[in-house]
Parts: structure tokens; C-alpha cells; sequence
């Protein structure tokens, strides 16, 4: 059987691509390679620059080492044709015509799609994320079996979430009240696109229930199937540390909601923690944390120490993992992993969202800055319900996001379909 993978989003560098769009692409890639002949077709973005043949090559041969099997990578330039008039003009062809959305769009990424299609000739096309699969929308080919994998229908609801939080903790006011428009027709236009790819595709992947349920209700009659993600489970718990340390992990490059979330715990949590415990410490880690709006400002107690080679480290000397996410859409992986190491986690509910863990058993759900500021410091003094708390939620990982039985569940949908 062969495989076209088709991706905007390439890990190109493997010790420091960790961000979750990798780790979940990774995965699929993984329960492809043993049951057929893999390709992959990377759209590059504009920003990356141009890679030269030595360099494809380099990327082609550490994949095929890492995956222990060889992998065909080709690579298109990717313009985002993007403006407001051309998001309306797809909605209004759409409105009365859909054949026509897109025939005109993105021409150069559609014909090498073909292209790759009639060399290739695959069995079946994985598309990674949205922005992957528009190149389809206007291609008339006869395409083998899709599988489509949307991992984050955040759009839908990014405006209710704000309001939610009374836009008190996400930033200028007046920058988001002025955004509104724009950002209500982007919806609709993710949402038109969204409709269109789970239409072509014979089975469209989500990772939580919650969105299953939506894209279900949303477009009846699709095929869609719940795939978590998921982590490898540690041979054994990690340590509970006798000191006062909170973490947040995180990439804070590409994503958003991360930055956010940063900015959240640093500027309205963490000086209710510091102000009762002094000794505390928060760890700040993952990629590029410049871009924290706090950065520069030698806040005390905090420590932005940018990527970690050794998570297994940084694991051992944290007490207490947070996720104050207040945006965006999926399943939290640092969630997972934190319970896989079996770590005592407080979290909001954005932040918890459509994972398989319950509130007070497995982990603390705290919405509100006091309250969560609270948790950690009871979590910082209990050591008996930091480690009830690790214990359940290490359970909870090991029955819902093993990655081997994920795996195993990915390949019985390629190979039945």
C-alpha cells in the first residue's frame, strides 16, 4: 500500500520541533510507516525561505532514520491567498455555485498535488490540518481514499471564550473590539473551508468527542472518528520534589493561545503565589519565550529557560504543572504528558477541554486567578493529594492516550477504509 502525507506543518528540526502539530503528525506518520510505502508532500510557507536540494535531502534522510523505514519527501511553495475581498468572493461563489470555490485558487499548490498524485499513484492521501487539504477543494482528480485530520476547531468559539474572560486577561480592549469583523468573516471562511474538506474526505480524524460531536451535528452525514493524542507512557512516575516549583510548557513560536496562557499566569497568578510563598519558583519552558510579554522584566521567582532537551529533568524538579490556557481549540498535550510523568496538574477549563480526565480526582480545575493561585499553593504545602492526584491522573493517561494502543487504533481505520 502507498501513502501520500500531505502537510503545512513539517517538523524539519527534531530537537526542537515539539510543538503538538508535530507530535500529532508524527503519530500518524508512525501508524502509516509499518503498513505502507510512505510520501510526503510539505507546502512550504512563504516565511521558511527556500530549501535546496541538499537540504531536502538531509530532511528526507534523518526522517527515513528516525522512522527506521524510507520516506519520499517532495516540497511546493504555498502562497495563503488570503484578503477579506477573496474570502468574500469564496463565500459568495459558494452561496450559489460550489464547484467554482477554488477552481481559481491556489492553481500552483493544486497542479502539484496532481502531479504527485499521478506519479505517486497512492492508495490513499492523509491531509494534516485545514490549510493542507485546500489545494484539494479545487482539483478534479479522482482521488484515492482521503483521511483528514482537523485537529482544532478553535475558531468557532474564540470570541465566546474572550468574553468569557471579560477580555481583562487577553490583552488591549479596544484592539480586539476593532478585530471583531475581521475576524467574524475569517470564521466563516474557516468554516466554509472546513466544510468542503470533511466533504471530499472518506474519514475525518478529531482528537476530543467534543469535536466529533460538532463536526458530526455540523455536517451531517460525515465520517468521523475520535483520535486522541496521545504520548509515550514513562516506564515510572516521576518523583515528587519537596520544593516549590510550578511549571508551564509550552511552544511559544508558533502558537498563540500559548503566549497567552504565559502572560495570564505571570501577570494576574503568579503574584498571588509569590506574595504568600516566596520561595516558589515558575518555570517558564519551551521554545522562543521571548515572544512573553514579560520577557524582559526580571520578574521575581521566574525562570524562562527556552527549550529543554531533557524533559525527563525538568519533570523530576516540578512539583506542580499548570495549564492556564484561556483560547483555542484540540486537546491539550502537555496535559497528557504532565499525567503520563504522573505530575498533581491545575488547569482552566479551556485548558482541560475535551480531555478524559476528571476535576478534583485526576486534576484541579481553577478558572479564576485566585482560584487557581490557591490550588497551587494547597498542591505546594499536600503532599498526599499531590501524589493522589499524579497517581489517578497517570492512570487516567495510560488507559486514554497510550500511544502505542493509539497507534494500533489509526491503523484499523487506513486499513478497513
Amino acid at each position: 500500500m502507498k501513502a501520500l502525507i500531505v502537510t503545512c506543518h513539517f517538523p524539519t528540526d527534531n530537537k526542537t520541533d515539539k510543538h503538538g502539530w508535530f507530535k500529532r503528525l508524527e503519530l500518524f506518520i508512525d501508524a502509516l510507516k509499518d503498513i505502507a510505502e510512505i510520501h510526503i508532500l510539505y507546502y512550504l510557507s512563504e516565511g521558511e525561505g527556500n530549501f535546496t536540494l541538499e537540504k531536502t535531502a538531509q530532511i528526507e534522510t534523518n526522517l527515513s532514520s528516525k522512522l527506521n523505514k524510507k520516506v519520499s519527501l517532495s516540497l511546493c511553495p504555498y502562497v495563503v491567498r488570503g484578503n477579506l475581498v477573496g474570502k468574500l468572493i469564496d463565500l459568495i461563489l459558494n452561496s450559489y455555485d460550489q464547484q467554482r470555490l477554488f477552481s481559481s485558487r491556489n492553481s500552483l499548490e493544486s497542479r502539484f498535488l496532481k502531479e504527485k498524485l499521478e506519479i505517486i499513484e497512492p492508495d490513499i492521501i492523509f491531509f494534516s490540518r485545514l490549510l493542507s487539504i485546500v489545494p484539494a477543494l479545487g482539483t478534479k482528480y479522482n482521488f484515492p481514499a482521503i483521511f483528514f485530520d482537523i485537529d482544532d476547531v478553535s475558531h468557532t468559539d474564540y470570541y465566546k471564550r474572550i468574553w468569557k474572560y471579560k477580555l481583562r486577561y487577553l490583552g488591549n480592549f479596544w484592539e480586539h473590539i476593532k478585530s471583531a469583523p475581521l475576524f467574524f468573516f475569517q470564521t466563516l471562511h474557516k468554516q466554509l473551508l472546513l466544510s468542503r474538506a470533511v466533504g471530499i474526505s472518506d474519514l475525518t480524524f478529531v482528537c476530543s468527542e467534543i469535536d466529533r460531536k460538532y463536526i458530526s451535528e455540523k455536517f451531517n452525514g460525515s465520517q468521523v472518528q475520535t483520535v486522541p493524542n496521545a504520548v509515550t507512557i514513562p516506564t515510572e512516575k516521576s518523583s515528587l520534589p519537596s520544593n516549590s516549583n510550578l511549571l508551564y510548557l509550552g511552544n511559544y513560536d508558533q502558537s498563540p493561545n500559548n503566549v497567552i496562557g504565559a502572560n495570564f499566569l505571570i501577570e494576574n497568578i503568579w503574584p498571588l503565589i509569590y506574595q504568600q510563598q516566596p520561595e516558589a519558583r515558575l518555570i517558564i519552558a519551551g521554545k522562543s519565550p521571548e515572544n512573553i510579554r514579560t520577557y524582559s522584566d526580571n520578574i521575581p521567582g521566574v525562570e524562562f529557560t527556552g527549550f529543554v532537551p531533557d524533559i525527563n529533568a525538568l519533570y523530576d524538579q516540578t512539583r506542580v504543572v499548570c495549564c492556564p490556557i484561556l483560547s483555542g481549540g484540540g486537546t491539550r498535550l502537555k496535559i497528557i504528558e504532565a499525567a503520563a510523568y504522573g505530575k498533581a496538574i491545575v488547569s482552566t477549563s479551556v485548558g482541560a477541554e475535551g480531555l478524559e480526565i476528571i476535576d478534583g480526582k485526576e486534576y484541579m480545575l481553577r478558572d479564576q486567578p485566585e482560584d487557581f493561585a490557591q490550588a497551587c499553593l494547597e498542591l505546594f504545602k499536600n503532599d498526599f493529594l499531590c501524589e493522589q492526584l499524579g497517581n489517578q491522573a497517570r492512570a487516567a493517561a495510560i488507559k486514554h492516550y497510550d500511544r502505542n494502543c493509539i497507534i494500533n487504533l489509526i491503523q484499523k481505520d487506513f486499513q478497513q477504509l
